[in-house]
């Protein structure tokens, strides 16, 4: 009998609503929402604000984790960010909180829990969720499926030939 392993999964929500945004996470069976947003809240869809989507998450059965300190795209460390001020992922991969809240989703991943990441970002190709920890897990050999904006699957190397246009 073969052992399926499922993979990290990650969402934007977007401009999504609610019931979409569930809908997914039921379509894909997630059963925890690990969200890697530096900050939060939503200023254009509140319904998506910590607060609220953790409590929300209460009622569709989905535990809530909030692990943006040492997941989220906009990091606290000066020093993962070049002269003009842009965040240098590479660098954000090699502090010791960004490696303890990935060893997390390692630890997830080889218990074979549905866990999905979830950013603001509706188009993976546009998020930290590829560019950063995506790309993290990839090295580790973690299988990396993003929920794209029309609620696809889409691999993590399809996603980085995206950015990189195929080169």
């Amino acid at each position: 009998m073969t052992n399926i392993k499922f993979p990290i999964y990650s969402i934007g929500h977007g401009s999504r609503d609610i019931e979409s945004f569930f809908g997914l996470l039921k379509k894909y069976e997630i059963d925890f929402l690990i969200d890697v947003r530096t900050n939060p809240f939503s200023r254009f869809n509140p319904h998506f604000s910590r607060g609220y989507i953790e409590n929300l998450c209460k009622n569709y059965m989905v535990t809530y984790v909030f692990m943006g300190d040492g997941l989220g795209g906009k990091p606290a460390n000066r020093l993962c960010y070049d002269e003009q001020g842009h965040v240098v992922y590479e660098k954000v991969m090699e502090t010791e909180i960004f490696i303890q809240s990935a060893n997390r989703l390692i630890t997830a991943y080889d218990k074979n829990l549905r866990v999905a990441c979830m950013c603001s970002e509706l188009k993976p190709c546009e998020c930290h969720r590829s560019k950063m920890i995506g790309r993290y897990l990839e090295r580790k050999n973690i299988d990396v499926q993003h929920i794209d904006e029309k609620g696809d699957l889409i691999s993590q190397k399809q996603v980085i030939n995206q950015i990189s246009k195929g080169y």
